[in-house]
């Protein structure tokens, strides 16, 4: 996803004007450095707070058996209730291991990447936490070079039980929900899930399907990928369900990596999301699958429609709307700059019409955001890059859009710094903590801290 990459990739500068911001950087705080095994190592995820102020995420390896774990940050200086392990009056933002993932050797999970989901409808599930491993499971349904890897999960991690939860007394519980079989089935889930009023499950895997030739390094073909229901409503055996078997190609995208929008309680028409590949210009796709019927897909927009790929390519991000109906989301590659958009889709389709925010430059602003967008109540959106600005070289940065145009204005409200003062690579995205901070912006990074496996950071 580098420059190099993108400039084979896109050599053609489009002839907008780009609008950017020179303000005053705002220094970010690191809140945690995660240090090496046994504690959390690499969060790709985005962090997610309770109603006391505390986030929570997963990370990709550490722990005790080097699988992942879930982690909470405990908020400082709060009075009143909490969620155990966390207490009230912190003097400091402390983290826990919720739970250390044990691999398929055990069953379990693997190498969580996704961002997780509260939901608590029924009783006795309280302050429950869903998401997803990309690998593990069931040991031999799924292999890398060779290695019985397992192709994923999906669980749920319960709150204590003296805490209204489904766990034990003072210790959250993870039951896995469902284990990827691969071929037909889904296979290595990226993404969290989203619930409905039901306590249904919603997701994606990368792989799987039966459907298309969608190859990893070192692999086989994997198929290429689906969207899934698990059915939530008691008995609570959670039954899977095949919304999507992707089959690549010009019709249809392939690789979602992207997590559903939109996470509601309430009932859920259509399920809208991001695949990476494929489509009519093999640059990935936004599209669409109704909750209902026979789940029909509609392909809202395939991206690189035109030659040298200013309207963006490769989307790994989830999109989120406006009050008005309007998509927004990112793409990693493309742009009149060559390092990715901003992107507007506006219903009018399909296909529905596309209006770039943002083309990122690399150096200074930033470049290939692979996380959503975040809006603010005034209307302008926040995210971070993944590689670029001016801090370390490649570090990523945190930035503002703001509506003046089209195109927005972009600040940049922090050059990550990377190694070993900060963070470095913020592959997920940002998200707000009113019980802490009603300005305030919150992430995760893959990489930096004191440690080089990543931190978690405000930004003011």
């Amino acid at each position: 996803m580098k420059s190099g990459i993108l400039n084979r990739f896109c050599l053609v500068v489009f002839s907008a004007v780009l609008v950017f911001s020179s303000a005053a950087r705002a220094a970010d705080t690191v809140l945690y450095n995660f240090a090496l095994s046994p504690d959390s190592n690499n969060s790709y995820s985005t962090p997610i707070h309770d109603p006391y102020g505390n986030l929570y995420g997963t990370s990709a390896k550490g722990g005790t058996h080097g699988y992942g774990t879930v982690w909470v940050l405990c908020a400082p200086g709060l009075s009143g209730s909490d969620l155990y392990p966390c207490t009230t009056g912190l003097l400091n933002w402390t983290e826990y291991v919720l739970y250390n993932f044990r691999g398929p050797t055990f069953n379990d999970g693997a190498n969580p990447y996704s961002t997780l989901v509260f939901n608590g409808l029924y009783a006795g599930r309280a302050s429950t936490l869903y998401g997803t491993t990309y690998n593990g499971g069931k040991p031999k349904t799924c292999s890398i070079n060779g290695v019985a890897v397992g192709c994923g999960t999906v669980f749920e991690l319960c709150a204590p039980s003296n805490y209204g939860g489904c766990g034990g007394v003072n210790a959250w519980k993870e039951h896995v929900l469902y284990r990827f079989l691969g071929g037909k089935d889904g296979a290595h889930p990226f993404a969290g899930v989203i619930t409905d009023k039901a306590s249904d499950l919603f997701g994606t895997t990368v792989y799987g399907g039966g459907l298309g030739t969608c190859i990893p390094s070192g692999s086989a073909n994997q198929f290429c990928g689906t969207v899934f229901k698990l059915k939530g409503q008691s008995p609570w055996t959670f039954p899977r369900t095949i919304m999507h078997r992707f089959k690549g190609g010009p019709t249809d995208g392939a690789n979602p990596y992207a997590a559903l929008c939109c996470n509601t309680i309430y009932a859920i028409p259509y399920l809208y999301g991001t695949a990476l590949k494929a489509g009519a210009n093999n640059a990935g796709v936004v599209y669409r699958v109704q909750n209902s019927g026979t789940f029909p897909q509609t392909i809202l927009y395939n991206f690189c429609s035109v030659s040298g790929c200013p309207d963006g390519a490769s989307p790994y991000a989830d999109v989120i709307f406006d009050t008005a109906g309007n998509l927004y989301s990112t793409a990693s590659q493309g742009g009149s700059g060559g390092y990715g958009i901003a992107y507007e889709l506006t219903p009018a389709g399909p296909p529905w019409t596309q209006t770039i925010l943002y083309s990122f430059l690399g150096t200074p602003d930033g470049g290939n955001p692979a996380a959503g967008l975040l809006f603010d109540n005034s209307g302008n959106l926040y995210g971070t890059t993944l590689y670029y600005g001016t801090g370390c070289g490649t570090c990523g940065t945190v930035y503002e859009l703001t509506p003046a145009g089209p195109p927005w204005t972009e600040t940049i409200l922090q050059d990550l710094l990377g190694p070993a003062s900060d963070g470095d690579l913020p592959f997920g995205g940002l998200t707000f903590d009113p019980a802490v901070s009603t300005t305030e912006l919150y992430g995760a990074t893959v990489g930096g801290g004191g440690n080089s496996v990543g931190i978690v950071y405000s930004v003011p």
